[in-house]
Order: structure tokens, then sequence, then C-alpha cells
């Protein structure tokens, strides 16, 4: 996918979510939230920090916006639809969406630290040798730290394509956001 298109969707996304912030949500959120992160491979089997299996260099930006819904107490639902602009081993897109909770630590909720855990579908553009499709599954979990608007999170993620296809081997990457809410 050429640099021109990645920008275009990257600039859609960002005009879509910005409109979004203006509609209110009384039912859906609680809380609305954007973020930019930095990703890179980490954990792989057999590789050194930043590659994959097959020694690649893998790394990417991913813009995220999220939706909290308060459950119980200091527990929330967090809905993630995220796109990930990935420079190598391909330029290409990720484009998904994660499901899950979140946890605050402190004594209100939506401020101090925080646990995340999700999981979700993704569709990526880029052809990695460790997996046979395009269509992936993502678990995810992170700890940040959010104050008044403003918070940071560093999140461990999975890809894998739950055995549907042939290789399937884990892409597993840190990514480590800042952002804020809304």
């Amino acid at each position: 996918m050429t640099t021109k298109i990645c920008r275009c969707l990257l600039a859609l996304f960002l005009f879509v979510a910005f409109a979004l912030s203006f509609i209110p949500y009384p039912v859906l959120a609680d809380q609305q939230a954007i973020s930019i992160g930095y990703g890179l491979a980490t954990l792989n089997p057999s590789s050194d920090l930043g590659h994959l299996k097959q020694g690649d260099y893998y790394d990417f930006v991913q813009i995220t916006y999220s939706y909290e819904k308060l459950l119980s107490g200091k527990f929330n639902l967090v809905l993630e639809p995220f796109v990930g602009i990935v420079n190598r081993p391909t330029s290409g897109l990720d484009i998904g969406v994660a499901v899950g909770g979140r946890y605050y630590f402190g004594q209100r909720n939506y401020q101090g630290f925080f646990a995340t855990i999700s999981g979700g579908g993704v569709y990526t553009t880029v052809n990695f040798e460790e997996q046979g499709t395009h269509g992936l599954f993502v678990l995810q979990g992170g700890i940040g730290y959010k104050w008044e608007r403003l918070f940071v999170e560093s999140k461990f993620r999975h890809y894998s394509n739950g055995g549907l296809a042939h290789p399937n081997h884990s892409i597993n990457a840190t990514v480590v956001s800042m952002g804020f809410a809304f």
C-alpha cells in the first residue's frame, strides 16, 4: 500500500475520531479518548528485541480511539478501534478493534494507575511470514497512568491467526502510547 493511501486513511480516521468527540454518548460511553503510540516487536520466539522470528525488524505507529463505560466501581468496559501504520518489515496498515476491561487502582474512577486486558480482531495489509492470513486475532494487556485528561500506557500485544491458517507463529509487540481523554 502506498504512503499516500496510508496518509489518506490516517487523515480520515483522525477526522472521524474528532467529529465523534462532539456527539454525546450518554448510553454508550462515560469517557472517550484518543492516543498515539509506537510499537516494537517484543518477546518473539528466537529473536532479538525489535525483530520477528524470521529476523525482520518490526515497528509501527498506532492510533487508538477508545470508549469507556463504567460497569461497577472502578471497573470499565473498553471498546478500542485502532489503526496501525506499519513501517517495517514492509509498509502497510493494521485495522482492528479490541474489547476488554480496564480497572483503576486509585481513589477515583478514570484517575491514577490502571490495568487493561482486551481481545479482538485485526486485518493487516502486511504479508507476515509468521502468519498464513491477513485476518488475525489480537490479545493485549497493559498498564498505564492517567492524570486529569492526559495518560500514558504500555501494552503487550499478541497477534495470532488462531490456528485457522499455517504457519501460525505469534507476532508479539509492545506499544507505548500517550493520549488525552474527553
